[in-house]
């Protein structure tokens, strides 16, 4: 299964990180000598649908993450009335948000073209904040 990430300040970060590798911690100077760590090899960018071709399952990690706007709106307002989608929420969703409509399990939403349609696909939502530190990010992860 394909898996995007399609966040535009996800790409610039890479860049950045990529620059400044001498000022990574050891581990991280040590694997860049083996491979790019910031090189994903089953993770591909996304600039936009243009580039996506919805023709299969896949993954899509995209912003902004309360669904207002951007990539992460033109896919929503695309699969929402499938029931085969899911839409995971990854975070705090301000009031006022799609994201945070979409988790009280309406059962029309609104599109961006004003249109009123069925909301079909699952909604889930888990708590992984930006802010978390290593040992709630691990746990999280099962590590």
């Amino acid at each position: 299964i394909p898996i995007y990430f399609a966040s535009p300040l996800a790409k610039r970060c890479m860049t950045v990180f990529q620059t400044y590798i001498n000022s990574m911690n050891d581990r991280i100077r040590a694997q860049y000598q083996v491979s790019n760590p910031f090189m994903f090899k089953h993770i591909q960018s996304l600039k936009g649908m243009s580039d996506f071709d919805d023709i299969g399952p896949s993954v899509v990690m995209a912003s902004p993450g309360m669904l207002q706007s951007g990539l992460s709106r033109q896919l929503f307002d695309a699969w929402c009335q499938d029931a085969r989608n899911t839409c995971v929420i990854a975070g705090y969703s301000v009031e006022g948000t799609l994201a945070k409509h979409i988790l009280s399990e309406p059962k029309e939403v609104t599109l961006m073209s004003g249109q009123s349609v069925p909301l079909k696909m699952a909604v889930h939502y888990i708590s992984f904040s930006a802010h978390a530190d290593y040992t709630q990010t691990s746990e999280f992860l099962d590590i």
